[in-house]
């Protein structure tokens, strides 16, 4: 309340102005009015937004995670069973007649190697020479045509169609498996039929935990409505007519029908009159979709206590409002002058500040640019890649000013030379470190033994880091390493390589072979100090060309699903432009990348090494 200009005392207490007590009233009225109304309207805005926010992007969001899940284990599926369908070995036994037991014996092996460490049920191939049905334990069956199970396989060798996923649900073992039927050779007469079998009950156990509150449902459907993965044991091999409304059943269905690569969002009332929210989402790789059902009241619950948070609020505003209106009244001076004050005040702290953190900015970018260069002096020049290559072409490009991918060479006579690429833990200036004393170390390593056997580099690398690292230290609260391939080239005819977690791709005649390295890196808590790792040994041909690159390439997102770029793009390029000048190769392969990516961030260092020895 406002005083009079002039106060009077009466009996020792003060006596205030009416018509100054009217307006206080007046104007806590009108403020009251103002919070209330702009709550209310808060409140109905808050609640539009949840909902429009649910439809178009929480439901989305929900089913994509889920989508791409089962999407990458059907994509790696495919790509294991095209480079079966590619294997020249299999080729020519299968067409032989299958008559060679070596070749019978490496080639179960290798089926039962695809079944095993890629974590599929099964790996098959079915001859359509000879009816031969084999998996990684043998020769399973002889098909027939009058046999009602070996109809898959007349089915398939008479489609014409490369590629067929086929989901089957089998009530017997309560499991939904996925088969991937390619066929090997010309589609009008091929020569057998190969291909995996996986199972996709670890996606259906994980349904559940995909769920938002009590009520939520999660279906995998096909094109009919029958469901072939459910978060419940007990609904998988039923239809959907089972568990929503008709109507809301066809509608979805229709939907489905007419835009079956497109999300469809609709809400309906159930037989109990709840609100529910219904999304579909397409598998691309197949005819399925996955079905997300959420109870509304579940989904904006949380509004009933953002109302009471709401009145609250408003509640002690109001108060605050008027005590604040009453002591500026009394006992601030000038306040309009206060505020520019402290406003000056504030401002001539901002400034300082500003200033403090471009000087450290500056400090810390003149800091990054100097280990640039270092990083850089100590990687191999153009002159060191001309003397050992006859065509040679490099990415490098790191995610930061510097980065943790490098790549080394080092050469001590005429007829032999090492040469490797890395990723070290991280990127910036701590993935620059690692880099740089990895460098270090296989430097030290050319002086010794081990200079001639890339996988006993790798070992002695391994020991070295974790030793130097302090990684078996109980208080150690890092866990760094690298990722590494080296290839080690003799007499400019023979090619060892040996890798941890980097795998080596050779371009010769047609086929492009892909050379795994081994599944663990080098330095970490994970890899046992005493981890052996292989060398495998390639004759170089004419022609050949030899591909390394760290997971900064494979894993880049964009496109239009925003997926990884993926090995089997990185390996179509080489299957398509192997034959370019590598100058050439350079431009297609980062632009390739560029164009992929988009408008998406560059998600890690890149390194890609390609050469001609």
């Amino acid at each position: 309340m406002i005083r009079t200009f002039k106060d009077r005392m009466d009996k020792g207490k003060v006596i205030y102005d009416p018509t100054a007590m009217k307006l206080v009233i007046i104007a806590s009225f009108i403020i009251i009015f103002a919070i209330v109304l702009v709550g209310s309207i808060s409140y109905y805005i808050t609640q539009n937004a949840v909902v429009k926010k649910l439809k178009e992007q929480d439901l989305t969001t929900i089913v994509e995670v889920v989508s791409t899940k089962i999407e990458s284990r059907i994509d790696r599926a495919i790509e294991t069973s095209s480079i079966l369908a590619n294997d020249p070995a299999v080729i020519n036994w299968l067409e032989e007649g299958e008559t060679d037991p070596l070749a019978e014996k490496n080639i179960t092996q290798k089926l039962n190697m695809i079944a095993k460490e890629f974590d599929y049920s099964n790996a098959f191939l079915a001859s359509s020479k000879t009816g031969n049905y084999w998996t990684e334990v043998g020769l399973m069956d002889q098909l027939s045509e009058q046999a009602q199970n070996d109809a898959w396989f007349y089915k398939t060798i008479h489609s014409q169609i490369p590629v067929q996923v086929v989901i089957d649900y089998n009530k017997a073992r309560n499991e939904t498996f996925v088969f991937i039927n390619r066929l090997m050779g010309d589609v009008n007469n091929p020569l057998a039929v190969v291909g995996v079998g996986l199972s996709l009950k670890e996606l259906s156990d994980a349904f559940d935990s995909y769920r938002y509150g009590e009520n939520s449902k999660l279906w995998l459907i096909n094109d009919q409505g029958a469901i072939y993965l459910s978060d419940t044991l007990d609904e998988r091999g039923l239809n959907i007519n089972n568990f929503i409304p008709n109507q809301a059943k066809d509608g979805i269905l229709q939907e489905i029908s007419k835009n079956p690569n497109d999300s469809h969002v609709m809400e309906y009332e159930d037989r109990e009159g709840n609100l529910k929210d219904l999304i579909s989402y397409p598998i691309q790789s197949t005819k399925w979709h996955l079905l997300y059902q959420i109870d509304r009241n579940e989904t904006v619950s949380f509004l009933s206590s953002v109302k009471w948070n709401t009145f609250i609020a408003a509640f002690i505003s109001i108060l605050a409002v008027v005590f604040i209106f009453h002591f500026i009244s009394h006992y601030l001076a000038n306040p309009f002058k206060r505020a520019v004050q402290i406003n000056q005040e504030l401002e001539q702290k901002v400034t300082e500040r500003t200033r403090e953190l471009a000087e450290k900015n500056q400090a810390v970018m003149d800091s990054i640019d100097y280990a640039k260069r270092i990083q850089e002096s100590i990687l191999p020049g153009k002159d060191e890649w001309d003397r050992q290559f006859r065509e040679s072409f490099l990415l490098w490009e790191p995610k930061d000013i510097v980065g943790g991918d490098f790549y080394w060479a080092k050469q001590w006579n005429e007829n032999e030379c090492l040469i490797a690429v890395g990723d070290c833990t991280g990127h910036g200036v701590p993935g620059a470190l690692m880099s740089m004393v990895t460098i270090s170390i296989l430097n030290q390593l050319t002086e010794t033994e081990y200079k001639r056997d890339p996988a006993l580099m790798l070992e002695q690398l391994n020991r070295i880091m974790k030793n130097t690292l302090h990684k078996e230290s109980e208080d150690s609260f890092t866990d760094d390493g690298v990722d590494l391939g080296i290839c080690y080239v003799k007499d400019k005819r023979v090619l060892t390589f040996a890798g941890a977690k980097i795998s080596l791709y050779v371009k010769m005649d047609e086929a492009v072979e892909v050379i795994h390295g081994n599944r663990k890196s080098v330095g970490y808590r994970k890899t046992p100090e005493n981890y052996q790792y292989d060398n495998r040994e390639l004759m170089i041909e004419e022609n050949s060309v030899f591909y390394l690159t760290t997971d900064g390439y494979l894993d880049q997102n964009g496109g239009e699903k925003d997926f990884s770029f993926g090995r089997r793009q990185f390996m179509n390029l080489i299957q398509r432009y192997s034959n370019e000048t590598m100058t050439v190769q350079k431009d297609i392969f980062y632009q390739a990348l560029t164009d992929y990516r988009g408008k998406e961030p560059q998600r890690d260092d890149i390194t890609v090494l390609a050469f001609k020895v």
